[in-house]
């Protein structure tokens, strides 16, 4: 038996997202959570680590998740 590759669902409106998407096509929602802390912040750390889909703050840096900034979670 092949594993497949886990799909991923928007958390905002539930569309099955293709592998390479990085926003969902359906809603414009954000398919990866990711440390809001980025280069573009105001921030001096730049963090912008991959995190779980549930993860309200980033397991790496602890500065809040893209998704709980938008309310998606």
């Amino acid at each position: 038996m092949v594993d497949e590759k886990e799909k991923i669902k928007c958390v905002r409106c539930s569309h099955v997202a293709d592998d390479k998407d990085k926003y969902c096509i359906k809603c414009g929602a954000p398919l990866m959570n990711y440390c809001a802390d980025t280069k573009r912040g105001k921030s001096k750390h730049h963090c912008g680590a991959n995190n779980k889909r549930d993860a309200h703050y980033c397991s790496k840096c602890g500065h809040e998740t893209i998704f709980k900034q938008r309310g998606l979670i």
